[in-house]
């Protein structure tokens, strides 16, 4: 609720926990022991059922669907569990929230790319990451607790632990040996939630531990490998534009603004089906910004964008256009695949776990099926021998590679590259452009934001230039490399090539 978009429901989570924060456990138990004095009987019914039965002459009408004494209702047992209870909810409230916080963005974002929804999206890739941050704390609070049920001794519950320790010390006069049993009972139950929280912690660590990261390495040195298997090595001549006849992309005059900030002034694209278009510009000239936009990971502020003829991210109704829902966008997304500059593989998945996730989960496809495309796509990329290591225990360009597999698994009818290469060292470029080429020459529709200018030329069917938010030229790559007719095209050129 802290983090719900809807206000009311943030407001009311926020004073829930300013409230139970505030007031001491202690406090809080013996209110919660007294309440019994206030009522001497709790019922449900319908209120002024006498009054509304002497209306309709009805005098013995009586709604009251049951009735109870509050001392038998609020015992000493209720009121130490409500005060323990709802006292720890508004601490473990905040742990779960910094858990949620701490996982980085990218996360989700990879996720709905992939056509997840968000309640998938935190149930399979958000809270099992978060846990790594919740469980430590909870455990520290749980342990709190345990020794807090102490309070409760304050309140008639007759079988909480220190209460009866302090009754049999009352009969026999020996208070020592009592408060040693004390002892050793507390670091009885604090030491069992200790190991729970031992195995716990280890469970939601896959995919971290250094000393399997260290192995990994020892393992792989000598024996990292230059490129997938040298597959897709080609040559592809671009500057073609013959790749297709059918547009797989369409953007109508698309903005898209940030507050006040205009990052995208109207812009207009064709990419045909077969075709890889490759997107040239400085630092904030939108290039990645409307990339996200294609798949609706950033919504748009007018105009339009078709993929394969269907209008992405919203339904024309007349001259109106209305927001799909979050589901209708996720099914949207599924026939596109994005790749991130920062890879955003799923940390406590294998490899393998990350390719498989999306098909088995939002298409529902047979595990046996999805796990021997995934293998084969592994293949193809050149990390067969990678299957069951985890994200950390691979270089760059090896979960760069990981990523185009993890997107080619959803069979993608278009793949959108976010400078996919420079986060990367030059040595590691290599392998992830081969990829590259080798899908350019399936005949896979790709656009890629990126500033390998090698290979635009090399691989790309077609070439815009962006600045400032507009396309300032376009054309077949060879031509616009070669001979740019805009002289900031020539300004850009001459500091990148």
């Amino acid at each position: 609720m802290r983090l719900s978009p809807n206000p009311i429901l943030k407001t009311v989570a926020w004073g829930y926990i300013w409230f139970f924060r505030a007031i001491p456990r202690l406090v809080l138990a013996v209110l919660f022991g007294n309440l019994g004095i206030l009522w001497s009987r709790i019922g449900l019914g319908l209120p002024f059922d006498r009054q509304i039965g002497g209306l309709f002459g009805i005098h013995d009408l009586n709604a009251q669907f049951f009735s109870i004494k509050a001392t038998d209702l609020l015992t000493g047992f209720v009121a130490g569990m409500l005060a323990l209870g709802l006292s720890e909810a508004a601490y473990m409230a905040e742990i779960v929230r910094a858990g949620i916080q701490s996982i980085d963005v990218g996360q989700g974002e990879a996720a709905a790319a992939l056509g997840m929804s968000r309640g998938l999206v935190l149930r399979r890739i958000v809270l099992p990451q978060a846990m790594r941050v919740i469980v430590p704390p909870t455990g520290n609070e749980t342990i709190a607790m345990i020794k807090d049920t102490s309070l409760v001794a304050f309140t008639p519950v007759t079988t909480e632990l220190f209460f009866q320790l302090n009754a049999i010390s009352a009969r026999t006069f020996k208070v020592f040996p009592v408060l040693v049993a004390a002892v050793i009972w507390y670091l009885i139950l604090c030491s069992v939630m200790m190991i729970a929280q031992y195995f716990i912690e280890r469970h939601f660590s896959r995919g971290y531990g250094t000393a399997d990261r260290a192995r990994q390495r020892l393992r792989d040195i000598g024996v990292e490998q230059g490129g997938p298997d040298g597959r897709g090595r080609g040559r592809r001549q671009g500057g073609d534009m013959t790749g297709g006849t059918a547009e797989m992309v369409r953007a109508e005059n698309v903005h898209k603004s940030f507050g006040h900030l205009e990052v995208l002034k109207g812009i207009d694209l064709v990419v045909r089906q077969g075709e890889v278009c490759v997107v040239l510009g400085p630092s904030g000239s939108g290039k990645s910004t409307f990339l996200r936009c294609v798949n609706h990971l950033e919504k748009i502020n007018a105009g339009k964008i078709y993929v394969a003829g269907d209008l992405i991210g919203y339904r024309q109704r007349g001259e109106q256009l209305h927001e799909l829902r979050e589901r209708e966008v996720a099914a949207q997304r599924r026939s596109i695949g994005m790749v991130f500059q920062r890879f955003n593989l799923f940390p406590h998945m294998t490899a393998l776990a990350n390719i498989m996730e999306a098909p088995c989960r939002v298409k529902k496809e047979p595990k046996g099926e999805v796990r021997q495309r995934a293998l084969a796509l592994l293949d193809r990329v050149g990390l067969a021998d990678k299957v069951d290591s985890y994200p950390g225990q691979l270089s760059g360009g090896q979960q760069q590679r990981v990523a185009i597999a993890r997107a080619l698994a959803m069979q993608p009818k278009l793949m959108l590259f976010d400078e996919p290469t420079s986060a990367l060292d030059p040595e590691l470029v290599g392998e992830v452009l081969d990829v590259m080429k080798d899908l350019a020459r399936d005949g896979m529709t790709m656009i890629v934001v990126t500033h390998e200018i090698g290979f635009a030329r090399e691989v790309g069917d077609s070439l815009v230039f962006m600045d400032g938010g507009v396309v300032v030229e376009s054309g077949p790559p060879r031509e616009v490399i070669a001979e740019p007719k805009h002289e900031r095209t020539r300004a850009f050129l001459a500091k990148v090539l």
